[in-house]
């Protein structure tokens, strides 16, 4: 197995984790934009006029595009990994285990910086199987901003249908992303 890849089978189980729906079903418009998550551990500039269900934001909650942040441990005691999310062979076996899965195709994979920590973004398409009783399956456009703190991951996930939908959210979803910033030293 290549260096990085348990790292990287790690990222892609969180990735649905952090791009899923809210299990809350209350969704309050985003009025103030600053956020501070419940424990202290970070804070984020949300867009304004947005919807917001926990950590799951949208421009209409019954549409199918999301933005959603999380942030919790990856591993703890014995199990903690000392691991620099941004390292090349990390960035490369997540790049290639997205690009193995069906119906992907990797627009972009790189090192990236967040609050000063490294991290990964992760940019792709995801096209569902054909189906027979549709003709044209809408594809998905999916970016993925991860960064690890010790024992914290920090992830955060802009998913829309490709093409206009998507560019329509990247803006605010690449401000938000880049608001954040880390309030406590996380263990």
């Amino acid at each position: 197995m290549r260096p990085g890849a348990p790292l990287a089978s790690l990222a892609l189980a969180l990735f649905p984790a952090c791009a899923s729906q809210s299990v809350e079903t209350e969704w309050e418009r985003v009025e103030t934009p600053h956020f501070v998550a419940a424990d202290g551990a970070f804070a984020l500039e949300l867009p304004l006029g947005w919807m917001r269900s926990g950590q799951v934001l949208a421009r209409d909650p019954t549409g199918n595009h999301a933005i959603s942040f999380n942030a919790g441990p990856v591993l703890t005691g014995d199990e903690a990994l000392a691991v620099e999310a941004s390292a090349p062979e990390l960035v490369q076996a997540l790049g290639d285990q997205l690009a193995a899965q069906p119906g992907v195709v990797v627009l972009a994979c790189r090192a990236v910086t967040l609050d000063g920590l490294p991290g990964f973004r992760a940019h792709f398409r995801q096209s569902p199987p054909p189906d027979e009783a549709s003709a044209a399956p809408l594809s998905s456009e999916h970016l993925l901003y991860s960064a690890i703190d010790g024992e914290m991951l920090f992830a955060f996930a802009l998913e829309a249908p490709a093409g206009a939908e998507f560019a329509r959210d990247l803006p605010e979803f690449e401000a938000l992303v880049a608001s954040f910033r880390r309030l406590t030293t996380v263990p």
